[in-house]
């Protein structure tokens, strides 16, 4: 059976609001930034202001409910991808509104749009709009990245992350994965006590994850595990990375565990081409923030431990141990049934690199989406049903996803009439459930 994907004029979608009130509050924001932008760069006014003008039109033509023009044969010089948006328009019957077309298709086509608009503007090829946004949500947080750098080095120091104990270092595992999953939300003095506290049923962290846990609505982190356990050297993991900013330096924490602990033998860090969807992580955001790290007004304290991190990511990025990874593919309309053997605009590329994964960790609620087609599947459909194709191949994916959209997989029977009782119908949309999804490959 085929499900209907949510459209723009549902009220009864998140999709509603999120098209008439988010996306224009956020290009109103990111014109702030410019300006702020232009500001310090007298050098830039002129063209920038041009710029301006082009963003606010985006804007009231999305508040207008205007038609979502194909990009140019101009556009698609310079930007060959964007084909896949225009093939995708091409195949509906009638022109596209933007207040009353398919979601997911025009939120990626929205983002896609914005680069356009602001590449076209000398000097402005490399600008990116979202910058100062994702670097304050990274040096907000001072006392959680002190914390979790803290705790990383304490077990470092204490040999615990390459004990033998399998019990102690799957503990572990979980911790740096709830952490990836939830970022600043979780308790990070729990990893402290992980890899004593074997006893989940004793003790005040035990009590604090069982809690925590309670609003994970599915949980795979032991299949992905032992997964994990079984593949062959040499063990890549794969992230597909989400948002910048601190939850980028929670994933950046656990693939130096995963290393450390040799359960990995190298990380493959997968980022954005270009500026995306807000947050998104772009290869130049990991170098800024080191940079930001190693910034002395930013992150005063605790220096000898900052600068020991530092160093320590910086190694394993000289090594080859990680790499940055980016490709097209992840900044475009299809969903994820396209990496496949012949999956166009880097769909096949992907395949056959993940084909050397120990496990790829897919993050974020948009990757959930494109995964799941974004489609209305009733909620108790199996993870490996909804993501269609790809359920069938041999790579293991394990999806981190803090729900804040339609969509929402791999849940209990009667589940979802519990959570509308307890917390309404909006439930799938207000980041406090997630789910941790484990495909197993063929």
């Amino acid at each position: 059976m085929s499900y209907p994907v949510p459209f723009n004029n549902d009220p009864n979608s998140f999709a509603y609001t999120t098209s008439r009130d988010r996306w224009p509050h956020i290009i109103k924001s990111s014109v702030g930034d410019l300006e702020s932008y232009l500001a310090e760069n007298p050098s830039s006014k002129i063209e920038g202001a041009k710029l301006v003008q082009d963003l606010e039109k985006l804007r009231s033509d999305i508040l207008a409910n205007g038609t979502v023009n194909p990009f140019t044969r101009e556009q698609l010089d310079l930007i060959p991808s964007l084909a896949s948006y225009n093939e995708t328009l091409a195949s509906f019957k009638s022109p596209l509104k933007w207040l009353e077309g398919p979601w997911l298709f025009l939120e990626t086509f929205l983002y896609r749009l914005i680069d356009v608009i602001i590449k076209k503007h000398s000097g402005f090829e490399n600008y990116d709009i979202f910058e100062k946004s994702k670097r304050k949500a990274f040096t907000d947080s001072p006392k959680s990245v002190y914390e979790l750098i803290k705790q990383y080095l304490l077990l470092l120091d204490d040999n615990k992350l390459k004990s033998n104990d399998k019990d102690g270092q799957y503990l572990l595992f979980k911790e740096f994965i709830d952490v990836s999953l939830w970022g600043n939300a979780i308790d990070l003095s729990l990893l402290a006590t992980a890899a004593q506290d074997y006893d989940m049923s004793t003790g005040q962290s035990a009590a604090a994850r069982k809690e925590n846990e309670k609003h994970i609505l599915a949980n795979d982190t032991s299949k992905a595990w032992d997964h994990l356990l079984l593949c062959k050297r040499p063990k890549r993991i794969d992230i597909v990375l989400d948002n910048a900013g601190f939850e980028f330096f929670t994933d950046l924490v656990f693939s130096l565990f995963t290393l450390d602990s040799n359960l990995a033998d190298s990380v493959g860090i997968h980022c954005k081409t270009r500026p995306w969807m807000v947050s998104d992580t772009m290869i130049k955001d990991v170098e800024l923030l080191l940079k930001d790290l190693s910034n002395t007004q930013l992150f005063p304290d605790n220096r000898d431990e900052v600068d020991r991190f530092v160093s320590i990511v910086r190694n394993y990025l000289q090594s080859g141990k990680i790499k940055l990874l980016e490709n097209e593919f992840w900044t475009l309309d299809l969903d994820y049934t396209h990496i496949t053997p012949n999956g166009k605009h880097g769909g096949a590329e992907l395949y056959d690199y993940f084909q050397d994964s120990a496990l790829v960790i897919i993050k974020g609620d948009l990757n959930y989406r494109k995964l799941t087609g974004d489609k209305k599947w009733p909620k108790d459909t199996p993870f490996k049903t909804a993501i269609k194709e790809l359920g069938e191949t041999n790579i293991p994916i394990l999806a981190l996803r803090t729900c804040k959209a339609d969509v929402c997989v791999g849940l209990p029977k009667q589940r979802e009439e519990e959570l509308v009782r307890t917390d309404g119908k909006s439930w799938c949309a207000t980041g406090k459930w997630a789910v941790i999804s484990f495909n197993q490959p063929k």
